[in-house]
């Protein structure tokens, strides 16, 4: 059976050798400087971090259970209301719903 994963958005310089990109990376004018599923090691992470890159997504293996992937959505929830708490106007609440909606996805 496959080992199940998630994707992760990292800085290159916290991404070990070895790692998979979960998306391709791409420079300023669009053209992919990695694909999806490469897989990368050293001098490449090193290159990224030279060309500026800010984040990558990558595969990791996801060893979570249902109960700590809900606990997880809980607290990610928690924390966005806390910080969207009180009155807003409409341009904030759709900031809240798209920050809200990453979050729940990227914890899944």
């Amino acid at each position: 059976m496959a080992t199940k994963q998630r994707i992760l958005c990292l800085a290159p310089g916290r991404a070990t050798p070895g790692i998979t990109l979960a998306r391709a990376i791409t420079d300023r004018e669009g053209s992919i400087l990695l694909s999806a599923g490469t897989v990368l090691d050293l001098a490449m992470l090193e290159r990224l971090i030279r060309r500026g890159v800010d984040a990558i997504s990558v595969l990791v293996p996801d060893n979570r259970d249902e109960a700590t992937i809900a606990d997880e959505l809980r607290a990610a929830q928690r924390r966005i209301e806390t910080i969207f708490r009180g009155p807003g106007n409409p341009a904030r609440e759709q900031l809240h719903a798209a920050v809200l909606n990453y979050r729940i996805e990227s914890t899944k």
